[in-house]
């Protein structure tokens, strides 16, 4: 069996040089680096996971924890956060762990991984999960705002509030008053800032904020987003037509047109749809094109990455990262007026 030793010697370098390149723990030169990749590709080397992270007392691997249910499928946005965690990881050295944790099993996988540290995704009002890390002492870093942002969680964010308001305020700018908001589960911190977000809108043009309007996504009742958006369309248009919709994904916004469709309800002519996620592809191959909010996902999933790395190498990182989302215009929503003079023309 090719040994480090081995490989070191035929590279004309030292052992320890050897496990740089392969650890990233130190910077080496390309050109080091590539001789030493050569050597080791021609010798069939493979290091040694196992041995190194006895010899370190390190596992060099960081958990990534997601939340799931039965029929949960991983959406856009959440295949960006691990491909960009995973590659910030790579570049440093770490193997990623992604866990799939069904809601009643979370709890019980807390203490038991091999893992330096842990990227959680989706939090909640609740979350037990933050209470067993810190009970552990396991390094931790939160993609979404933790329930307490007084204490010491570390956590990256969009700007969630600010983002929604931005919604609202551009829908009310157009003259719509009845919107419909498909937020994201009540227990989640995220429905919370998005729902104060768009009552700041609300507030700004002095307009009462319709509680009512404001609908969540309960997991135990759809079996995805896409339900999720269809049937609330469905049973919510009977109650109060509404001009105009946000939505909380693009799958969401999918089972929404869906649903305007059956009810013979033309977008943008009828009412209009913002989606508070933005993956390119679908977006414009639904007619009409759908204004969507970029969240930068992979931006999340990066500083996320950094930020924990940082804690691991007792280097200071800040407490807390916030990445502005965008409004991305195109062609889902339209002006009262606009509408209006497009009816008067039938």
């Amino acid at each position: 069996m090719t040994t480090i030793g081995d490989v070191a010697r035929e590279a004309g370098v030292s052992k320890s040089t050897v496990s740089n390149v392969f650890s990233k723990k130190r910077p080496i030169s390309i050109e080091v680096t590539n001789r030493v990749l050569e050597v080791a590709n021609q010798l069939n080397y493979v290091p040694n996971h196992m041995a190194r992270s006895l010899a370190t007392k390190k596992t060099m691997i960081i958990g990534l924890k997601m939340p799931t249910y039965a029929e949960f499928e991983l959406s856009s946005f959440e295949m960006k956060v691990i491909n960009s965690v995973v590659k910030k990881c790579s570049e440093n050295g770490y193997r990623v762990l992604l866990d799939r944790i069904f809601e009643e099993e979370e709890t019980s996988f807390a203490s038991n991984d091999p893992v330096d540290g842990v990227i959680l995704l989706n939090p909640r009002d609740e979350d037990q999960r933050i209470k067993k890390y810190k009970a552990s002492n396991t390094p931790f870093v939160i993609i979404g705002r933790p329930n307490d942002t007084n204490g010491d969680t570390k956590y990256v964010d969009n700007n969630n509030t600010e983002m929604v308001k931005e919604v609202g305020e551009y829908l009310i700018g157009l003259g719509h008053k009845e919107i419909l908001f498909l937020n994201a589960s009540s227990h989640m911190t995220v429905s919370e800032d998005r729902k104060s977000g768009l009552r700041q809108a609300y507030e700004n043009y002095s307009i009462p904020f319709p509680e009512e309007d404001v609908v969540y996504y309960d997991i135990s009742e759809y079996k995805n987003g896409s339900e999720y958006g269809y049937m609330s369309l469905l049973e919510n248009y009977k109650k109060k037509k509404y001009t105009a919709i946000i939505a909380d994904t693009d799958r969401v916004a999918l089972g929404a047109i869906r649903g305007a469709r059956e009810l013979g309800i033309d977008i943008p002519n009828d009412v209009s749809l913002v989606a508070l996620s933005n993956n390119e592809t679908l977006a414009h191959e639904i007619n009409p094109t759908l204004t969507s909010i970029e969240l930068l996902p992979e931006k999340l999933g990066e500083e996320a990455a950094n930020m924990l790395i940082s804690t691991l190498h007792h280097e200071l990182s800040p407490k807390c990262k916030i990445i502005p989302a965008k409004l991305v215009l195109r062609d889902s929503c339209k002006g009262i007026n606009e509408r209006l003079t497009v009816e008067g023309g039938r």
